[in-house]
């Protein structure tokens, strides 16, 4: 009977033990670092490219940090659509622009964490890839949302990107004062959208 107890005492004391530990094994155990973190700002490769890369996505990502650091400086809102580098890579080959603007994004997230980071600094705000320009007018609006809808169109029925063939681009319905200023929300729309939905394809 006292053999017993003994066995189970230990048993139990041995469960507590491992229970009590547990907290301490996770706590020693390095998590993944959040881009944006401070301890991710702190470290001394946060501009460091991944490893895998070829030289033409090295070359976006420090031209996203590059065009990030510009856009704080200059207190801008940030948003990678803005930057005309990524947009409109020219001297990229048409091949590789995809994969280039992939890194360029990934550049200029990691810039964004980095440059308007900080005690004073507010919390960087990531504008979505739909968002429509600030500067627009409820016309241009509209254009841009039917361009974006046009581009999606398109897309889904493997229609080769071209602005020029969509009817409702051509041809609005609306007063003749008014077509012009559609028309540019709507351009600004279907190459947002093709961008998005093609990753990077550029019309030549």
């Amino acid at each position: 009977m006292n053999l017993n107890w003994l066995r189970i005492a230990s048993l139990g004391a041995c469960a507590a033990l491992i229970v009590l530990s547990i907290p301490h094994l996770r706590a020693a155990s390095p998590s993944p670092l959040a881009p944006g973190s401070s301890q991710y700002r702190d470290r001394d490769d946060w501009n460091r490219p991944d490893n895998a890369w070829n030289d033409i996505q090295r070359r976006g990502f420090r031209d996203g940090i590059e065009g990030a650091r510009r856009d704080a400086e200059n207190h801008r809102q940030p948003n990678v659509e803005n930057r005309d580098e990524y947009r409109h890579p020219d001297d990229v080959p048409p091949p590789m622009r995809r994969a280039y603007r992939e890194a360029f994004r990934r550049g200029y997230e990691r810039g964004i964490a980095h440059f308007m980071s900080g005690p004073m600094a507010p919390a960087p705000v990531m504008r979505p890839w739909d968002a429509v320009p600030d500067e627009f007018d409820a016309l241009r609006r509209q254009g841009f949302h039917d361009g974006i809808e046009g581009a999606r169109r398109d897309y889904e029925n493997h229609r080769r990107p071209d602005v020029d063939n969509r009817e409702e681009y051509r041809h609005p319905h609306l007063p003749a004062e008014q077509r012009e200023a559609y028309r540019e929300g709507f351009r600004r729309g279907y190459r947002v959208g093709i961008n998005h939905l093609m990753g990077g394809y550029d019309r030549q």
